[in-house]
């Protein structure tokens, strides 16, 4: 019964969606969007908070949004890290740990909606406006993100050139916003002509249509270095998709694993990331 609820919940929230828009377009659009943006989980747990806990913390306020930042100093190269969809710093303990060995200058933020972080909604182009602060405070030579927070990274980027990065890995990044747009509407059954003004809702907001926003087309004008990971047999993050992401990034680095899933977290990635880090 309680997975009959889950499956018919989505379907009912669309057809008001729908019904809404015949009186209320703009806003039953504008609803739809923050339900794609809103993420469910990602808040800092209980067995989480003692580790977080032996950084520096720093609230950052920037674009409306108190930002958790974590600082675990070291006298090398400073890195940022940055999660991805539904998590939060905790994500990078064991990466940290491995780091913290190597004296690397570690930064780490949480993203909106996330971990100790405000706010309820989060996306790309949110996730690009809420580090702008935090990288020209730390002046950060190395990105590191891992799913959406892979996806900020190549998009700030692509925005974003002259800053002091020279390095990004990138960990299951999905390439393709339509994609995402495509999956909402199956489970919420909408309508074409629906998902239309919704797409011409994201122009007005971001100046991009979904079909627009290709991370892999961004990545042809990226010119610093770069490292890929991908997991071949990841759902989230479609490796026909993603893989397209190197493709297009003449100094980018692939390199596969399977069986580890989308969290790609495995002491056999954290040694190729090292590995990367100190050419």
């Amino acid at each position: 019964m309680a997975n009959q609820l889950k499956n018919i919940v989505p379907i009912v929230i669309g057809k008001q969606l729908e019904l809404r828009s015949l009186w209320a377009t703009e806003k039953a659009v504008d609803q739809a969007f923050h339900l794609f943006c809103s993420p469910q989980k990602g808040r800092v747990r209980p067995d989480e908070e003692n580790f977080l806990q032996d950084a520096k913390l720093e609230k950052v306020l920037t674009n409306g949004h108190k930002i958790q930042t974590y600082q675990w100093k070291g006298s090398g190269v400073t890195i940022l890290l940055l999660h991805g969809w539904e998590s939060n710093t905790y994500r990078w303990k064991t990466l940290i740990t491995e780091l913290q060995t190597k004296n690397f200058n570690i930064i780490a933020v949480d993203a909106p909606a996330q971990g100790y972080s405000s706010g309820r909604y989060l996306s790309v182009p949110l996730y690009v406006n809420c580090i702008q602060d935090i990288l020209k405070k730390h002046q950060p030579e190395i990105l590191i993100g891992h799913s959406l927070g892979g996806m900020t990274a190549i998009y700030n980027q692509y925005l974003n050139p002259a800053t002091s990065v020279s390095k990004i890995i990138s960990l299951g990044p999905p390439s393709e916003l339509s994609l995402f747009m495509k999956g909402f509407q199956n489970t919420l059954r909408l309508s074409d002509s629906f998902m239309e003004k919704l797409d011409h809702y994201l122009y007005k907001k971001f100046g991009f249509y979904a079909g627009g926003f290709s991370i892999a087309e961004f990545a042809k004008n990226i010119e610093i270095s770069g490292l890929l990971i991908l997991e071949k047999k990841d759902k989230l993050a479609p490796y026909k998709y993603s893989k397209k992401i190197a493709d297009n990034w003449k100094n980018c680095e692939l390199y596969t694993v399977e069986n580890v899933g989308h969290s790609l977290q495995s002491s056999e990635i954290n040694t190729k990331i090292l590995d990367f880090l100190t050419l």
